[in-house]
């Protein structure tokens, strides 16, 4: 019986991996995910249903358009098979006859790490549209079936994305600080930014979350009422964590000091790209109605400029909102293991790609991806194994 639920899940991961590639398709593409029909990106020919078979329609046809003989990459077979071969693993791990509502979660879950890993490795983006809705819906569902399965409670879900927003987003600032030969950035962004989350970590590892939650939250204010960015230049906010991080031994403890720097970090870094993507959506349909009524398209919204833009950066805020939807499932130990891997493989990568003459850049997403499934699946096991050679299991 266990066997043929997973059997049937591997049939349903294949369907819903067809969709993820319609989605991979057009989602950077600002087109609609659902109209048109599939056709073929060479002839446009519309696809008919035996075409549209996972897998089984690509090997069928020789891997070939049948209409335009032009070949079909393989990229959509291999998505199709990862949906099946998670939702299968998935189904193995958290049966959905016991434990139904999680793993609705979890596929979803996963179905949304394929897309975004293979989005950007396509195009070296990770669309909010995905990450940040995928944070709420997911967190959310935790008050519903949290602690059911695999999925943890909704304390630890939260806990789990503001760790992983934070870690993500101290090497964003401290790795782009660097880059910049310790200058302070140019970006100047206003009411909330990342001012707000560099005081968060200061202030968390100094007193612990809510603390550094409470110093983020006088910033806002004070910005707000100057109507300007009030702040502190990035080199010195950063001294300062350096500093904060040293006194902890001495303040709340090493363990509640990195704990709470980096979720302070990550509740405001998260809560500051939530405002920024609304702003985007804001604008967005205004200019389209500028637009449909006439007015010059393209045109940029009074303060719409970020300055900084072309400052170098060590890693992609996407990459940190990923995270984030990544800590949601496996709370905080299981992101430990996740981020270790992802960094561990992309770093492996990475040298590889540099011997052979290759770009500095790799999208991270697809790595973090990675680490996720690994956690999700082995994760326990590798972290029993590295603490019992540590000798502390």
């Amino acid at each position: 019986m266990t066997l043929a639920v997973a059997a049937v899940c591997g049939l349903l991961g294949a369907l819903v991996g067809s969709f993820a590639n319609v989605v991979i398709h057009r989602l950077p593409a600002g087109t609609s995910i659902v109209r048109p029909r599939s056709a073929c990106p060479a002839c446009g020919r519309v696809l008919g249903p035996l075409e549209l078979v996972p897998v089984a329609s690509w090997l069928v046809q020789g891997r070939r358009c049948r209409g335009c003989g032009a070949p079909i990459s393989a990229r959509y077979p291999a998505v199709e098979l990862l949906g099946a071969l998670g939702f299968a693993a998935l189904a193995l791990r958290t049966s959905p006859l016991d434990a139904p509502g999680a793993f609705t979660v979890l596929a979803a879950w996963w179905t949304l790490l394929l897309i975004i890993a293979f989005i950007d490795l396509d195009t070296t983006q990770i669309p909010d549209a995905l990450t940040l809705p995928g944070i709420l819906v997911l967190g959310a569902a935790t008050w519903w079936v949290g602690g059911e399965g695999a999925l943890p409670a909704p304390g630890a879900a939260a806990l789990g994305a503001a760790l992983g927003a934070g870690a993500l987003t101290v090497v964003n600032r401290v790795g782009a600080l660097a880059l910049r030969r310790f200058r302070d950035t140019r970006e100047r962004l206003w009411p909330i930014g990342f001012d707000q989350a560099n005081l968060a970590a200061v202030a968390g590892t100094l007193a612990g979350l809510l603390p550094g939650l409470a110093v983020a939250a006088a910033s806002l204010a004070l910005n707000l009422l100057a109507r300007r960015p009030v702040r502190i230049p990035e080199p010195l906010a950063w001294a300062a964590w350096g500093v904060a991080l040293a006194l902890s031994p001495y303040t709340v403890g090493p363990l509640l000091a990195i704990s709470g720097g980096l979720a302070a970090c990550g509740t405001v870094a998260l809560l500051g790209a939530a405002v920024w993507w609304a702003y985007d959506l804001r604008t967005r349909a205004r200019r389209e109605a500028d637009t449909h009524d006439g007015a010059q398209a393209g045109a940029p919204d009074e303060g719409a400029a970020e300055e900084g833009e072309d400052e170098p950066v060590a890693m992609g805020f996407g990459d940190v909102k990923l995270a984030a939807l990544l800590g949601v499932v496996l709370a905080w130990d299981g992101l430990l293991v996740a981020l270790f891997v992802a960094v561990l493989s992309g770093a492996i990568v990475g040298v590889v790609q540099r011997a052979r003459g290759g770009t500095r850049q790799i999208p991270f997403g697809p790595f973090l991806a990675l680490g996720a499934a690994v956690s999700l699946f082995v994760g326990d096991a590798l972290l029993s194994a590295y603490l019992g050679a540590l000798g502390l299991a």
